[in-house]
């Protein structure tokens, strides 16, 4: 009788066995993500987040959570490792933490709707704002400390 490894080695190739290792073991030690925003300012910060809910295929666009100043506040969780988040400091849209992609936010929000991977235009009224792309490494809770 055959092992399920050795099966799924003569079904899949040993590249595709080593794929479905690598996933179950992301998998196994990942498990769900919450990101928590620390706002380390004097001043309330507003974020906004893009992820892939839990069970989900899309990405959720969400924002504005309120974050006040010295507080710490969980913004989502997903089972994805990767993800997207923008701060800003409340009423001053031009003082933010977001680095390297754009995503569609609204203003002034609140704003919660879905997008597909392929899209590539913001819908409706969203416009695009830079984020900053989070890559977990497995651990539960992902702190995404706001300095000034």
């Amino acid at each position: 009788m055959l092992s399920i490894t050795k099966k799924l080695a003569i079904g899949l190739g040993f590249a595709g066995l080593v794929a479905v290792a690598l996933s179950g073991q992301a998998q196994a030690r990942g498990g769900v993500v919450t990101l928590r925003a620390c706002n380390h300012t004097g001043d309330p910060v507003m974020v906004a987040s893009s992820y892939i809910p839990i069970g989900g295929s899309d990405w959720r666009n969400k924002g504005w959570t309120r974050v006040g100043a010295g507080d710490c506040k969980d913004i989502f969780q997903t089972a994805n490792r990767i993800f997207y988040a923008r701060a800003e400091v409340k009423d001053d849209p031009d003082s933010y933490w977001g680095s390297d992609i754009k995503q569609c936010v609204q203003y002034p929000g609140p704003y919660d709707f879905y997008t597909a991977s392929e899209d590539t235009t913001c819908p409706g009224d969203s416009e695009p704002a830079e984020f900053t792309t989070f890559h977990s490494d497995g651990r539960p809770v992902y702190v995404w400390n706001l300095n000034p």
